[in-house]
């Protein structure tokens, strides 16, 4: 068997309000997904980050997995990963083309096996992922109510934590905004935050301060997430858990901010990570390190299943008899804001429990509605096939 065809392409929904973080408001959500076609027809599905204009520089990498056996997956990811990297240094579009191609893989070698993708990993050590709800943007001009009622929800629908955004407004605006959270939500929700990379480091020390007496599980990207200066004065003094690591791609980025423990709590994306295989190995690695491992998630169900399947083989992070989430069990992001691509392309993810069970199917065990995914398509999709570097699909 031998891949034939890989078809790229830029999905861009609309949403009916904008909402908000430190960095900018959007009004729109999108995705960049890859179908992978063998040339016995097996469909393997995979999805990554970028603009419109990230299309023809993954497809252009993609070719070069044209004619392998889509069973080799490590021998593939090693080879793109070479032809792409110069001393490993960070490269967004290889690197996000990389985790597309390598989860697409295992969706083809499970159908084909009639294993599920934990399955082809090694065999899971669980049946479901513990997950916290992500939500509590800015919304409405900053209004309070709004972002109170949606945190009531997520209580009310039984997520036993969740996250927030803070770093738009003043320290003391977003510490009243945590305050009146753990009110609203009570004792018994786990409650983190959010700065996307707002502060510098005294800030984000003076802002910790402000709140630790809210019981906050961590704090996330406190400072610019390749500062790891900042981040790693923050790490040692903040009296609260600090997490990051959300934009960083393969081992290579990871195995040094793991060693120096730059965060308490790394949290890679599949999409851009490198894919199944690599969130793998950098949840092994920070196990091995006693860093928790806690993967971020903005996508579709095509990267939240994928991400499923690697949680399903981390070992707990250190040796004990039980899995609890948080302290030793990784926990899943699961957004839960607005998102029309999301909510369509497959049928949706569902937790009990602040649970999610993972799906048993061949491959990552979904299956994608491809009528959803030409209506949200923007601009041609590109298809390379071993007789052409690249095809306009119409």
């Amino acid at each position: 068997m031998k891949i034939a065809q890989i078809e790229v392409r830029f999905l861009e929904a609309q949403l009916d309000k904008p909402f908000g973080w430190s960095q900018r408001w959007t009004d729109v959500r999108s995705v960049i997904v890859l179908k992978v076609t063998t040339d016995e027809g097996v469909v393997g599905w995979g999805e990554t980050y970028g603009s419109g204009d990230s299309v023809s520089g993954i497809a252009t990498i993609a070719k070069m997995a044209i004619g392998e056996d889509p069973a080799n997956i490590s021998q593939i990811w090693h080879k793109l990963h070479r032809a792409t990297y110069q001393s490993h240094v960070y490269a967004t579009t290889p690197a996000n083309a990389i985790s597309a191609i390598d989860t697409a893989l295992y969706d083809i070698a499970g159908k084909t096996s009639g294993k599920s993708a934990s399955k082809i990993l090694g065999g899971r050590l669980r049946d479901s992922i513990p997950v916290y709800a992500t939500g509590l943007y800015y919304v409405d001009d900053y209004a309070l109510k709004p972002h109170l009622d949606e945190a009531t929800g997520y209580a009310e629908q039984g997520f036993t934590g969740m996250k927030m955004k803070v770093g738009a407004m003043t320290l003391k605006e977003d510490a009243d905004r945590i305050k009146a959270t753990r009110e609203a939500i009570g004792p018994d929700v786990r409650l983190m935050f959010d700065a996307n990379e707002a502060y510098d480091p005294s800030t984000a020390l003076t802002f910790a301060g402000m709140v630790v007496d809210q019981d906050l599980s961590w704090f996330e990207e406190p400072c610019a997430s390749r500062d790891d200066a900042a981040n790693k004065m923050v790490q040692e003094r903040s009296p609260i858990p600090t997490s990051g690591a959300e934009s960083l791609s393969t081992r290579w980025e990871f195995a040094p901010r793991i060693a120096n423990r730059t965060f308490d709590i790394v949290q890679p994306d599949i999409c851009g990570v490198g894919g199944i295989s690599e969130m793998h190995r950098v949840g092994l690695m920070a196990q091995t390190f006693g860093v928790k491992f806690n993967p971020h998630f903005w996508g579709t169900g095509i990267s939240f299943a994928a991400a499923l399947h690697s949680l399903a083989v981390q070992p707990i992070n250190q040796i004990g008899q039980t899995d609890i989430p948080y302290q030793n069990e990784s926990v899943l992001e699961f957004d839960q804001t607005p998102h029309p691509i999301r909510e369509n392309i497959t049928a949706p993810f569902v937790q009990q429990n602040s649970r999610v069970t993972i799906p048993t199917g061949p491959g990552l065990g979904i299956e994608i509605d491809e009528s959803v995914v030409e209506r949200f398509t923007v601009g041609d999709a590109i298809t390379v096939t071993e007789s052409a570097s690249s095809q306009r699909v119409f």
